[in-house]
């Protein structure tokens, strides 16, 4: 087993979509009258939050966000508990001495949220979050192999998008796909990550604690 897993947060350790779709529709509506699909929100995923809502709200600023957060923190007292089977793994990898960073795209402050809401606070170390300008993990991956003075063999990643197995062999470690969440595409990252690819939190376990 590897020395370091890596958690993704959103669609990998818990349903945060629908906190997401919400939290993103609302915000949008506040400040254009519109009402965006599931799907224009997706098409921004890569940066954090600031990034997406500076695409899908031409008058930005500090309030828009502000807004977003208060919609987030809103959304997410319908989402208290991370995907089954989620804690039992992170325990288990822990009493093997597992190091489990959480490295997302998603911003500080809403991954604080999600964090907190989750009960999920003493899990992950390090915890790293997302850039504005676009996907930074090929690069935070790297960092966490240099902070333990460990190799790229050492480590893998769990995420649910094609664009995280990209990153993944950008920085040479392995990436075990999560196609559980209600927005998985396991036909695509079979073809990007063969053999690779879990459809659920259980499958997976097999694999990394029973093999």
């Amino acid at each position: 087993m590897e020395k370091i897993i890596a958690f993704d947060m959103d669609g990998t350790v818990a349903e945060t979509f629908p906190v997401i779709f919400d939290s993103f529709r609302r915000t949008v509506h506040d400040y254009t009258d519109k009402w965006i699909s599931n799907q224009v929100i997706l098409a921004t995923f890569g940066a954090n939050e600031v990034g997406m809502l500076k695409e899908l709200i031409p008058n930005y600023s500090d309030e828009v966000l502000a807004s977003f957060h208060e919609n987030y923190r809103r959304a997410h007292l319908q989402l208290r508990h991370p995907f089954d089977g989620i804690e039992k793994l992170i325990k288990e990898l822990h009493e093997r001495d597992v190091i489990t960073p959480m490295i997302t795209g998603k911003g500080e402050q809403s991954l604080t949220v999600s964090l907190d809401s989750l009960g999920l606070n003493d899990a992950f170390s390090p915890v790293m979050s997302g850039s504005p300008d676009g996907s930074i993990k090929a690069k935070q991956f790297g960092e966490v192999i240099k902070q333990f003075k460990l190799t790229p063999e050492d480590m893998a990643y769990i995420g649910d998008a094609s664009t995280d197995v990209v990153a993944c062999k950008q920085a040479g470690i392995k990436c075990y796909s999560a196609a559980w969440s209600i927005n998985a595409k396991p036909e695509e990252l079979e073809k990007i990550n063969p053999g690779e690819v879990y459809t659920s939190v259980e499958q997976l376990r097999e694999t990394l604690i029973n093999n």
